[in-house]
């Protein structure tokens, strides 16, 4: 039998040939535009309803004399990475023999990815002269009007947003608990029937003299209907207001004395419709009895029609399943259902006026640092 010498058996374990191929491939790229449509749309849900929950646990919390705070979203910043990586490489053994059981090549395949999403959100509590501009200024009427010309109801407007109108008183809760006065029920009433009917209108007027400018309301229209002029009657004899004339100019505050064609108003503060609306959440009758929670508007005397409930905020120990808002406080749960349209519009509503109320230069924004990719 013929030996092999050494050095050559040696050589089939020696690779002729070490690395057949070697590739890497490594690449990263922006993912931000891909993303733009469903972040803006996620974005835009979380912050609803993020909204929607704060507000309702704050019209809770002022029911039961608790604290409100007040958090907004400053900015939101987003950040994306995909980093992928993909590595080939092969080893060739040439010199083995061919009885040999072990393969004369390895082959390696690899692919490896990695995707970031980094949000950063800042967040600022309203305090100091933010909370004066954003919840106690009172609404200015101009801004009311506004939203009249806009096609939202007087009515619920001036329920929502008027304390007082030429000496006409609406509800009040908490600590000054009162009904409105049966006269503010049947203005409310008319004002609706007059505005539905589109002869009342509202405009700004320049004073040349005094280099200013003033909101009046007028009547128009012509070959009026026996009921819409009835009902200018009634808006007019309630508010005090010449019967002759159509044009009337609106301010805040108290009615001048021996003034007929003037609509004076005072309007809630973004606080104040908070506060009111408090009025409205179903508790049980032993919190209040304890004196846990303020009570609730009295019963109206037989008879006497008195304006409907400014919202309906529900609750229970279970959580509902379908709800337009929902918070837990203290043991139960609060809730908005999703098929009242009438407290999901004053939810609407209440975010209009807290847009409007806030005036003057907003507060300074905080600097975030974006580490660059």
């Amino acid at each position: 039998m013929q030996r092999v010498p050494a050095l050559r058996r040696a050589g089939w374990l020696r690779p002729g040939f070490l690395m057949m191929a070697m590739l890497g491939l490594t690449g990263c790229m922006s993912y931000g535009a891909v993303t733009l449509d469903r972040d803006r749309l996620d974005f835009t849900q979380a912050m609803a309803n993020s909204w929607k929950q704060q507000t309702l646990l704050n019209i809770v919390k002022m029911r039961y004399g608790d604290t409100p705070i007040f958090v907004d979203v400053g900015q939101i910043v987003s950040s994306y990475q995909l980093v992928s990586s993909m590595q080939a490489g092969g080893v060739l053994y040439p010199n083995l023999p061919a009885s040999s059981s072990s393969s004369n090549s390895v082959v390696n395949l690899g692919v490896q990815g990695q995707y970031t999403d980094k949000p950063t959100i800042t967040y600022v509590p309203l305090s100091g002269s933010q909370f004066v501009r954003t919840l106690m200024t009172p609404i200015p009427p101009i801004r009311l009007f506004e939203l009249v010309e806009a096609g939202w109801r007087v009515d619920m407007l001036f329920m929502a947003a008027v304390q007082t109108v030429n000496g006409l008183s609406n509800s009040r809760g908490g600590a000054q608990l009162r009904l409105e006065d049966p006269e503010y029920v049947q203005l409310l009433q008319a004002m609706r029937r007059v505005q539905a009917s589109g002869t009342v209108g509202s405009r700004l007027e320049i004073d040349k003299d005094n280099k200013s400018e003033g909101l009046v309301m007028f009547f128009a229209g012509r070959n009026l209907t026996p009921e819409v002029q009835a009902d200018w009657d009634v808006v007019k004899r309630l508010l005090g207001l010449n019967p002759a004339k159509n044009t009337f100019s609106i301010i805040y505050g108290e009615l001048p004395p021996g003034r007929d064609d003037v609509i004076a108003l005072h309007t809630r503060s973004g606080f104040q419709i908070l506060y009111e609306l408090a009025t409205f959440v179903q508790i049980p009758e032993e919190h209040e009895r304890e004196m846990r929670a303020y009570p609730h508007l009295p019963a109206p005397p037989d008879g006497r029609e008195t304006l409907p409930p400014l919202i309906r905020i529900l609750s229970g120990e279970t959580k509902p399943d379908d709800a337009f808002a929902t918070v837990f406080y203290g043991d139960r749960w609060y809730w908005i259902e999703n098929r009242d349209l009438a407290s999901k519009g004053m939810f609407s509503f209440l975010l209009v006026m807290l847009t409007l109320a806030e005036s003057g230069p907003s507060a300074p924004t905080p600097f975030v640092t974006i580490q660059a990719n």
